[in-house]
């Protein structure tokens, strides 16, 4: 039935025929009514599921619908639909393996040259789903956000903050997108952005890629004094030099719930 409801137009390689007892035909397990014939019947539950689906789908990835245009991104979605069916209740999942479809698929998958744009969408899919990962996701609320008279051996990045690095300004598009804006598709341009989740309230911050080492090197596990030895040999710059920079970045980061202490 899920296939049928799926691929109506049997667009993938999955024959629905064979999930039938033999030699049950369609119409012997879908029954015909007085008004209309079985397969009548089964079109209207097609049109609705998959309007509904689409609809989940729409929500889940907003800017990246309106990055291709409603038409294409239905498109892209019926038949990732039909290629990926959801086999989990949570509806949250049903985007999981979309960017993965989306770089299978690729319309320039078999050229030599790659086009530029095609690989922002990819980026801007991946982006959106992660966003509603983080939102979603479990972890420890209760603890004691760091203030500025906390002890730097105290500090740990709270447990929801999560990094991000790309090829494209993906985190200006979506924030413009959500903020009402109609952004056209950017060139490329490498950025780096943190997402933060603080009593189920996210915040996304723009950062370069010196704060994303440094905030990397804590993610993995580094004490803020580790961080700033291996950020000092990895830059190579004078010890006493950071420490007027990372004074203004942990100001800033406390200011942002970045940090808890231990």
């Amino acid at each position: 039935m899920q296939q049928l409801l799926l691929d109506p137009f049997q667009q993938t390689t999955v024959d629905p025929k064979k999930f039938l007892p033999d030699p049950l035909a369609l119409d012997e397990v879908i029954c015909h009514s007085k008004k209309m014939t079985a397969q009548e019947h089964l079109g209207i539950y097609q049109r609705s599921y998959i309007a509904r689906l689409r609809n989940c789908m729409s929500q889940q990835f907003s800017a990246l619908e309106h990055a291709l245009g409603e038409d294409i991104f239905c498109a892209f979605a019926d038949d990732y639909l039909a290629a990926k069916p959801s086999y989990n209740y949570n509806l949250a999942l049903l985007g999981k393996h979309f960017p993965e479809y989306l770089e299978l698929n690729r319309p320039d998958k078999d050229e030599a040259q790659k086009e530029d744009w095609i690989d922002f969408i990819i980026e801007l899919a991946k982006f959106e789903y992660d966003i509603g990962v983080i939102f979603e996701k479990k972890a420890d609320e209760d603890y004691q956000l760091a203030i500025e008279d906390s002890l730097e051996e105290k500090l740990k990045l709270v447990p929801i903050c999560e990094l991000f690095k790309f090829q494209f300004p993906v985190r200006n598009y979506y924030t413009e997108f959500k903020h009402g804006e109609k952004p056209d598709l950017p060139f490329g341009k490498e950025s780096y952005c943190v997402v933060l989740r603080y009593k189920f309230k996210l915040a996304v911050y723009d950062i370069h890629k010196e704060q994303y080492d440094f905030l990397n090197y804590m993610k993995n596990g580094l004490t803020v004094s580790n961080a700033k030895r291996e950020f000092v040999k990895e830059y190579k710059i004078d010890a006493s030099e950071f420490e007027t920079i990372w004074h203004s970045w942990k100001t800033r980061w406390i200011k942002a719930k970045v940090f808890r202490t231990e």
